[in-house]
């Protein structure tokens, strides 16, 4: 396969550098994108250290003993802000950059791609935050003596509209990202039909298949999410108990982590390896026959767990216990979701085989510096097809039976040490190789082997394995020693005594976390405190600029004099404070001649208006919020008529001093 032409690559022959004919918007759009690693950079700094911390002595055991308080810390904010938060805000940035690329049309919106970072990035933090902070006080509540459900109640709204408005604004983010590649993508369709000399070939179209594959998972992951938030899918997950869990996490995760991710970085690496070492991809037949494979695969087993799901859970509901509900399905329950499984291990294993080859290859004479990042490639694939071969064997039904049996003792073995594998091993380590290759590209830095960056990704790969030893080895001997009769807390005395487990957990997780510490030093370094500077300087600028822009007179709403401007700036101030108290919120604005402040200001006060009142008058507990939220309601429009009034009088001056 070393003699394949360039053109005959899956990945296109596109220089990593754009052609003189680039624009000045799209190399300061490409020259952008390294906030997304700088951002994700940050997002493993706080796994880094919530890793270690949550493993300490005393620590991990209030956390085990606070019922679903602990694992909303352990497992949901913590696999949150590193896949979520790390791993999908690179993801993006890679995909916004290649996908030009392998469509051969530019991005469909800058705008869209500016918003979906900043919603993307407040809602990822917020959402962690919001997490974090109601883990550990209903934890503490739960230590207190309460039962966690009545710990849950009692907080009512003030558990359920943190994590909801951070969902939706968190979604508001993947949406227009996905709108953004499906408009983008479409573009690319279009044009082969129109001019195909001209268009994408069929291999670079592949390549957006992927992305655009991976962006539906996202969109369905995120949608899923955003529901299953809300206060009665919430209560309903939470009563159906093991049956809602075939929806919430395994068909959510499935979609998001599977459909929404790795997906996505197939078609990132189908991309990025042969530029790594100046070779074609080993073969298009596997590439080809991974993505459909991996397509039919994906949905099949995504709907067939939702549907499961739901019908077991009412079930349940109904007051069947899940167990007896799973029995009366029978077959129904384990074939279909055998078959897709089988399905899409066969797409995941043709891709690994493809890029396992294609990395075996001698680099081309002409391949770049950074090309020794390939090894990393290899090690994301190893990890892959270690992880999805357990996932395999502890699905089976005798295996399953035996696990579930051994709780709590074999939660080490599925999820943690499988999801070191497939959600950290493959996706974390794939993601920051792709990169460490890219950001001195994009920043039109000098391309050079980065013993740094070297440094760090063998310190993650390192801790990976690690945490994936320890976790598998500790959590099949206590769970060897539960099935013999031993009491969960009796089975963690079993390997090396309390205090060696707690060494071991400990020492795995703080090798891992050094890595993100190293990565994320690294990406500092490449992007430099003076672009840091630079980037929010000029920021903040387009945002003043642009805001500045938003709330000028439009031009047949400019006053003839002063005194008509003062009265017409009084009554949009008027109207502003009465009707933003009323939930329309934007009026005054469009009375006075601005319609686009108005407009945005209508809609995002609509939404928050009617959350209120959901809040207040639905919601357990919602009363209680009322003195709280009473203030900021009647206060942001009367800071929003105060506004309305001084820039309206502030650009009437201005535009009646010009026309004088």
């Amino acid at each position: 396969m070393a003699s394949i032409t360039a053109q005959q690559a899956i990945a296109p022959a596109i220089p990593m550098q754009r052609a003189t004919s680039e624009t000045t918007s799209d190399a300061d759009a490409e020259h952008g994108l390294a906030r997304f690693f700088y951002a994700a950079g940050l997002a493993l700094i706080l796994s880094a250290v919530q890793g270690v911390v949550q493993r300490l002595p005393g620590i991990s055991d209030w956390l085990r003993n606070a019922d679903y308080g602990g694992h909303m810390v352990t497992n949901l904010a913590h696999t949150h802000i590193t896949i979520v938060g790390a791993g999908t805000i690179t993801l993006t940035g890679l995909i916004y950059y290649v996908l030009p690329r392998v469509t051969r049309k530019p991005l469909y919106s800058q705008s869209l791609t500016n918003v979906s970072f900043w919603a993307t990035i407040i809602g990822v933090f917020g959402f962690y935050i919001a997490m974090l902070s109601l883990g550990i006080y209903e934890g503490a509540m739960v230590h207190a003596g309460w039962p966690y459900d009545a710990a849950r109640d009692y907080m009512g709204a003030w558990h359920k509209m943190p994590m909801m408005m951070t969902g939706i604004v968190m979604g508001i983010g993947y949406w227009t990202f996905v709108g953004n590649v499906y408009n983008t993508v479409g573009r690319g369709a279009g044009e082969r039909k129109i001019n195909p000399s001209n268009a994408a070939t069929d291999g670079e179209f592949l390549l957006a298949k992927f992305l655009a594959v991976g962006a539906t998972g996202l969109l369905f992951g995120t949608v899923q999410g955003v529901y299953q938030i809300m206060p009665w899918s919430l209560d309903w997950l939470r009563k159906t108990g093991e049956a809602g869990h075939l929806i919430d996490p395994m068909a959510h995760a499935h979609m998001n982590l599977v459909g929404g991710v790795a997906v996505a970085i197939m078609g990132l690496l189908y991309f990025f390896l042969p530029k790594m070492i100046g070779r074609a991809i080993y073969s298009m037949r596997l590439a080809k026959l991974s993505f459909w494979f991996i397509f039919f695969g994906l949905f099949g087993f995504y709907f067939t767990a939702v549907t499961l799901g739901w019908i077991e859970g009412e079930m349940v509901l109904g007051g069947m216990t899940d167990v007896e509900a799973r029995e009366t399905l029978g077959l129904w329950h384990s074939v279909p979701l055998a078959v897709a499984g089988i399905v899409m291990g066969i797409g995941f294993w043709t891709f690994i085989a493809n890029i396992l080859l294609t990395v075996r290859q001698r680099p081309s004479n002409d391949a770049p510096a950074d090309s020794k990042l390939r090894y990393f490639i290899g090690f994301g694939a190893v990890a892959l097809l270690i992880g999805t071969i357990q996932g395999v064997i502890q699905v089976l039904g005798p295996v399953k039976d035996w696990l579930d049996e051994a709780l709590p003792a074999s939660y080490l073995v599925t999820p943690l040490s499988h999801a070191q594998l497939n959600m950290v091993g493959f996706v974390m380590v794939s993601l920051a190789s792709m990169a460490v290759f890219l950001l001195p590209r994009i920043l039109k830095r000098p391309v050079a082997d980065s013993r740094e960056a070297r440094v760090a990704l063998t310190v993650m790969a390192v801790g990976i394995m690690a945490s994936y030893v320890v976790y598998f080895t500790v959590g099949l001997v206590e769970s060897l020693a539960v099935h013999q009769g031993a009491t969960p807390s009796e089975a963690m005395e079993i390997v090396a005594g309390r205090t060696g487990r707690y060494a071991l957990l400990i020492g795995a997780q703080a090798i891992l976390g050094i890595g993100y510490i190293l990565f994320f030093r690294h990406i500092a370094s490449v992007v430099g405190r003076e672009m840091r500077r630079a980037y929010f300087k000029t920021f903040w600028g387009r945002m003043r600029g642009a805001g500045q822009q938003a709330t000028r007179i439009h031009p047949k709403a400019v006053p003839t004099n002063l005194d008509t401007a003062q009265r017409k700036a009084l009554t949009a101030c008027l109207i502003e404070a009465v009707g933003g108290a009323a939930g329309f919120l934007g009026m005054g604005w469009v009375f006075s001649g601005r319609p686009f402040v108005g407009i945005m200001l209508l809609g995002s006060w609509a939404g928050g208006f009617w959350t209120f009142a959901y809040v207040v008058f639905a919601v357990s507990g919602g009363a209680q919020l009322l003195p709280f939220l009473l203030v900021p309601y009647f206060a942001i429009p009367v800071l929003s008529a105060i506004g309305c009034y001084r820039s309206y009088m502030r650009d009437a001056k201005s535009l009646l001093v010009a026309s004088t």
